[in-house]
């Protein structure tokens, strides 16, 4: 627990000192995805916005390898992590709807894989996987919303291990994609049989 707390301290001072402004230009990474302007959603008192870059991730891997070499596995190839989450309220969940369809589209289009798609009346969930040519994982998508609930965008951009992404989302609390490697083999199996 006190290596836990130790490693959370100086990621924080680190995205303290280096400021949360994304200081290097990652739209030339395949995996990388602009999500446009989320501020103008976030009208409520609870707004969570984490980036953490390539330098960061290569700081906090390179201190977790004596004491978490999973970590420092799973964090191995990744240049971006970057997450958003905020309220959602009556005013925004009908915009955040059709930013999230607008997403699905775009993301369709250019090739990624919806790997995980959740939608009620209450409830729009999808999650998206890029592979290249060897079926390596490139970039990773997650856009959802719950009505009365929280928005959460995340894109981790780079060389992504399903194996461990479920490490990587206990580590950085980022929700919704622990189950990531279960539907991709659920969804290939599907494919298989068909």
């Amino acid at each position: 627990m006190k290596k836990q707390l130790l490693m959370m301290v100086i990621l924080l001072g680190f995205l303290i000192s280096t400021g949360f402004a994304q200081k290097n230009d990652y739209s030339s990474y395949k995996g990388y995805i602009d999500f446009g302007n989320l501020e103008e959603f976030e009208t409520g008192e609870e707004v969570t916005e984490v980036l953490i870059e390539e330098h960061l991730i290569k700081m906090v891997a390179k201190l977790a390898t004596k004491e978490e070499p999973e970590l420092s596995s799973v964090l191995d190839g990744i240049k971006l992590i970057k997450v958003h989450t905020f309220e959602v309220s009556q005013n925004n969940a009908s915009e955040l709807s059709n930013r999230i369809s607008e997403i699905d589209k775009a993301l369709m289009n250019k090739g990624w894989d919806r790997i995980v798609r959740t939608k009620s009346k209450e409830e729009v969930t999808n999650v998206y996987i890029l592979t290249n040519s060897e079926e390596k994982v490139e970039g990773l998508v997650v856009a959802g919303f719950e009505k009365d609930g929280d928005a959460t965008f995340v894109n981790i951009v780079g060389d992504i291990n399903l194996e461990t992404i479920g490490e990587l989302s206990n580590k950085f609390d980022i929700p919704s994609i622990s189950d990531i490697h279960e539907k991709k083999e659920s969804k290939e199996s599907e494919k298989s049989s068909d």
